[in-house]
């Protein structure tokens, strides 16, 4: 038999080779799709920069096949005694979802890793399921390796070891570099995020609430996991305080907000306080704004309180109800701030007169449109000093929300869809900085708690995740005996997006504002360009922290801290269909469609 034959059919007949597991690292600013091929030089270690009181975070990625893949990372040392461990070292495994179809004309279909399970949660202190995981051969998976840096920690350089164990074994090495400053526990960019009243309790199988002190707990857990990525929930707490009939009891109120409005409440950031929290009244009542009003103001909680006078008129109201609302609110308290979703020019067009309305929320399209638009340029110089922004559908089109809306031109925006570029989810609090505006609102965080199950599809607005940054943390799916919410990679990037707001921040207080709006500017310089490289962000960061530190007479490190300097150099696109060059896309001119808020119930 020819020799060669013979060699041909032993090989044809011998067990293929499996190939070998792989671990390598990517920066926070990336989502590593379960699909995604591991890139050339695929970096092994991890460098990271940050300031005091500041997280930072990256992904270990597994490309497989590996089965029952653990990691853990005990803590970072500076080698002089300074350590940062404990509940500022968490480690998550990325829970994927799929996306059956896109969010706009820059998302993708497909399995998107976004819920996060922690291996022992910060909030309640229990070991849940996130270990051990299993990769199938092709496929990667990851884990989110997240570190606070404590506000005492001494400036320098930290190091550890991420271990992995199980089907792959490796070793990665992570170096944090703590800037010589801090940032503060409480946000100064004032934030305003919605909790349906009874949105946890439906993601936890008791949509009444009928556990009353169960669910108030459950619900203040929802308000730490929030405030720890540094956004204040503006309806803290299920009880309504002030009944329709005018009766009050603040007892519940105070117990389960009054921590957080205090500073007292056990966040991993020490003191953080609430920035805003909402007026809840059953209809417009003089009555019940002024028992907030003096209740918050005895409390010493003042600062936070508006009143939320009309979302987007004349689609929850007409505009000839708000003069009326205005009127009494300012009876209620003079001091009392009145809130409206729409633009000042719409507001005077329909009788609004001017003074009525204290702070303008303005969709970011709005700000900054593309060439050709009506809103083309930027429109800061049109709108009064206090202004919030918000971002909602019209980030991808807002399709199936108004007959005819064509989503696919949808494109570039700041998005907290789940199938957006990593750095678009943390964009709209720089561009809060480059539009010099005081605030951000977001309409809800547990949307899809009702209408499903939200670890299998958060479809809203023509958007996958419109409306929820939280899953149902149940023990019988994360196990551990607390129910918790679990946080998305998209809170995460909000989290982000707001300490590079305070880096900003700090730079222009030290006197430094210009040079830090143009920094800002490299990185996101229109509303419409709300993706950047990993890159880019990283080094602006680096640039503001370096204005920072020699304004302070500090001393600048030098070297790259940037996240995984060869995959965020590199361009690959872990972001499906998104671009990582800022998009660029047909004119956007689609109005505004109505965003259903959950609207809340009271105990009678």
């Amino acid at each position: 038999m020819n020799k060669h034959l013979v060699i041909a059919a032993a090989i044809a007949l011998s067990p293929a080779v499996a190939p070998a597991a792989q671990v390598w690292t990517a920066p926070s600013t990336t989502k590593v799709r379960p699909q995604a091929a591991v890139p050339a030089n695929a970096p092994t270690a991890a460098a990271l920069a940050a300031a005091r009181n500041e997280f930072e975070s990256f992904h270990v990625v597994v490309n497989g096949p590996a089965s029952g893949v653990s990691m853990s990372l005990s803590g970072l040392s500076d080698g002089k005694g300074g350590t940062i461990s404990g509940r500022d070292v968490v480690l998550y495994r990325e829970a994927l979802i799929n996306v059956p179809a896109p969010s706009g004309g820059d998302g993708a279909a497909g399995w998107w890793p976004d819920a996060l399970v922690p291996d022992v949660d910060p909030i309640a202190g229990e070991k849940r399921n996130a270990f051990p995981f299993d990769v199938p051969a092709g496929e990667t998976r990851s884990v989110f390796v997240d570190i606070h840096v404590p506000e005492d920690a001494a400036a320098g350089n930290y190091t550890g070891v991420v271990n992995v164990t199980g089907g792959v074994t490796a070793s990665v090495p992570v170096t944090l570099t703590v800037w010589d400053f801090k940032i503060p526990s409480t946000a100064t960019l004032v934030s305003s995020f919605g909790l349906n009243w009874n949105g946890p309790c439906m993601g936890h199988g008791d949509p009444g609430c009928t556990n009353f002190p169960a669910e108030e707990a459950l619900r203040a857990r929802y308000v730490q996991a929030a405030l720890d990525n540094r956004v204040s929930i503006n309806d803290p707490d299920i009880s309504g305080p002030v009944k329709a009939d005018g009766s009050q009891y603040w007892g519940d109120h105070d117990k389960y907000a009054g921590p957080f409005l205090d500073g007292t409440a056990a966040t991993r950031l020490k003191g953080a306080k609430l920035t805003s929290v909402q007026v809840w009244k059953a209809a417009p009542s003089t009555a019940i704004e002024a028992a907030w009003a003096t209740h918050y103001h005895q409390k010493g909680w003042f600062d936070a309180l508006f009143d939320y006078t009309c979302d987007e008129p004349p689609l929850t109201c007409k505009w000839s109800d708000i003069p009326g609302r205005v009127s009494q609110t300012r009876a209620a308290d003079t001091a009392l701030p009145t809130l409206v979703t729409t633009l000042p020019a719409e507001a005077a067009a329909n009788g609004i007169p001017a003074g009525a309305i204290d702070r303008f929320v303005i969709v970011v399209n709005y700000m900054e449109d593309r060439p050709g638009t009506q809103y083309a340029g930027n429109q800061r110089a049109k709108y009064p000093a206090n202004i919030w922004l918000y971002q909602g559908c019209m980030s991808f089109g807002c399709s199936g929300v108004a007959p005819g809306v064509d989503a696919t031109n949808a494109s570039g925006w700041p998005s907290y869809a789940i199938d957006t570029d990593a750095t678009r989810n943390r964009a709209l609090e720089w561009m809060s900085f480059n539009y010099d505006a005081n605030g951000e609102l977001y309409y809800e965080m547990t949307q899809s708690f009702g209408t499903g199950d939200p670890w299998v599809t958060q479809y809203a607005f023509g958007g996958q995740g419109d409306g929820t940054l939280f899953y149902p943390g149940t023990t019988s799916r994360i196990g551990g005996s607390t129910e918790i919410p679990i946080e998305s990679l998209r809170l995460k990037g909000i989290r982000d997006g707001m300490e590079d707001y305070e880096l900003l921040h700090l730079a222009a207080s030290l006197g430094l504002k210009d040079q830090a709006k143009a920094i800002s500017l490299s990185v996101y310089p229109h509303a419409y360009q709300a993706a950047a490289s990993p890159a880019d962000v990283s080094a602006a960061r680096e640039k503001i922290a370096a204005l920072i530190l020699r304004a302070l007479g500090k001393d600048v490190p030098t070297g790259s801290s940037n996240g995984s300097p060869n995959v965020a150099a590199s361009g690959i696109g872990f972001g499906g269909g998104c671009s990582t060059s800022g998009a660029q896309s047909a004119l956007f001119g689609l109005a505004l469609a109505l965003v259903v808020l959950g609207r809340r119930k009271y105990r009678a």
